[in-house]
């Protein structure tokens, strides 16, 4: 009888492994990951007042390095776009590609990321978040949105008339991801070359909306009249856009909860793919030919 068993389990393995020859596949939905990064570059993205990390990092190093250690934990498969946010909307560097296949084009451009390509000195945060939805609506394919900022806004905003959200709240997922730390912290200031020369004062910025300083005659940048020459993450202010918007947010703390929540379910994308299952039958082959040795060596002994 054990004979019997053996010489059956052996042409099962020929059958199993014959059957691998035909290339079988099977129709599996599986959660897939796209999205595109936006990069906060405007001045106050230099300020350096990240809890745990190296001293002296900036917000915006801080942030990209995050995001390499976390894309390199991603599946192979992912898609990944970069882009620029300054002044009220964002540059779209590179649509998603694949990051195994083009790991190093996108670290390259990710670590060459840098404040000095700012085009404007404003930093209009509601704004380029809508405009980033916007933008990732055009893209061939559903793309999860993932926004880095410390979401200050300069000049600041009237807080009686704050930017609509001209879309539609839900249409774009993804997250508000907020860098930086709790206390106000000063920005450091410039000169064309790059090279720092001080911070940026009281007296250098304005303390109201444009509009409503020019409404009241209040002189905004009169040294003492506010405190937006200091910069923190405005984190509850990130988190109202994000509602407002259908967005998530999260604080930026380091890499592998970072990774774990764009890994998410609530980001990733449904996609029905063809899995190659020969792999299955090549195993299942095996164990059959195994067991038929095993049978037979017992019989034999």
């Amino acid at each position: 009888m054990s004979g019997r068993r053996s010489q059956i389990l052996l042409l099962l393995a020929v059958l199993l492994l014959a059957a691998t020859f035909a290339r079988p596949t099977l129709q599996l939905e599986r959660p897939t990951y796209r999205y595109m990064f936006v990069f906060d570059i405007t001045q106050s993205m230099n300020v350096t007042d990240i809890a745990g990390a190296a001293p002296h990092i900036t917000r915006l190093e801080y942030a990209k390095q995050t995001a390499q250690q976390a894309l390199s934990a991603l599946p192979c498969g992912t898609e990944a776009g970069l882009a620029l946010f300054t002044g009220h909307r964002a540059f779209l560097l590179v649509t998603p590609i694949e990051i195994c296949a083009h790991y190093r084009e996108i670290s390259n451009m990710l670590g060459n990321i840098d404040w000095r390509m700012s085009w404007e000195f404003r930093s209009e945060i509601a704004k380029g978040i809508y405009k980033s939805i916007a933008l990732s609506t055009q893209l061939a394919a559903p793309t999860r949105l993932v926004f880095l900022t410390d979401g200050h806004e300069a000049p600041p905003i009237d807080p009686a008339l704050p930017p609509q959200f001209p879309g539609t709240k839900g249409e774009i997922k993804g997250l508000i991801v907020g860098v930086g730390g709790d206390r106000p912290a000063a920005i450091p200031k410039f000169d064309n070359k790059g090279t720092q020369t001080g911070y940026w004062k009281a007296e250098d910025l304005l303390h109201v909306d444009a509009f409503r300083q020019a409404r009241a005659a209040l002189p905004g940048a009169a040294p003492g009249a506010g405190t937006e020459y200091l910069s923190s993450l405005r984190e509850g202010y990130l988190q109202s856009l994000a509602t407002n918007t259908g967005l998530g947010y999260h604080r930026l703390e380091d890499a592998e909860n970072f990774a774990k929540r764009i890994k998410g379910q609530e980001l990733s994308i449904p996609k029905v793919v063809t899995t190659d299952m020969r792999w299955l039958f090549a195993l299942a082959a095996l164990v059959a030919f195994i067991s038929s040795y095993v049978i037979s060596v017992r019989d034999s002994g």
